[in-house]
């Protein structure tokens, strides 16, 4: 009865930790995302160096995802926009969803491609749609978070009475 109730509950905390998951990766792109479209208008840094900035200042899944596409970049010899779309699929580990993800490789056929300004507005773009992606999933961690803990507990609870 408690393995039962103890494995419909990890069930339950499980879907709660993707949701934190997806939260702390959208915190960690925005971040990441500000300071690309900072290093680009105001010191018109070259990719290949804004990248380690991103690596050390913006931790967790930006990081990861950044550390890939430099690693491409140098030992591969891949542009960044073709980097990222190789390294996307490794953004599916943050239980990110699908327009999420397109929005976060579009920053890399944004990048270095356009005059400063251009590149300022259009980042501008996609950094208002992770800010409301990002308050519609803490909106949805709060709320349904606690629904998946509790429905797993009670479920295997319930479960676990019925089977005896």
């Amino acid at each position: 009865m408690i393995l039962i109730a103890g494995s419909c509950s990890v069930v339950g905390f499980s879907m709660n930790s993707q949701l934190k998951t997806r939260v702390a990766a959208l915190k960690s792109f925005l971040g990441a995302t500000q300071l690309l479209q900072a290093e680009i208008v105001f010191r018109r840094s070259p990719l290949p160096d804004i990248l380690p900035l991103i690596i050390r200042e913006c931790p967790g899944a930006a990081a990861s995802f950044y550390r890939t596409v430099l690693h491409m970049m140098t030992e591969k010899g891949c542009s960044f926009s073709l980097a990222c779309d190789r390294a996307s699929s490794e953004l599916r580990h943050f239980s990110l969803k699908r327009d999420e993800i397109e929005w976060i490789c579009s920053v890399s056929h944004i990048a270095g491609r356009y005059d400063a300004a251009t590149q300022a507005d259009r980042l501008s773009g996609i950094l208002s749609r992770l800010e409301l992606a990002l308050r519609q999933a803490q909106d949805e961690a709060g709320q349904k978070g606690k629904l998946y803990r509790a429905v797993g507990v009670t479920a295997g609870i319930m479960i676990a009475l019925a089977a005896v």
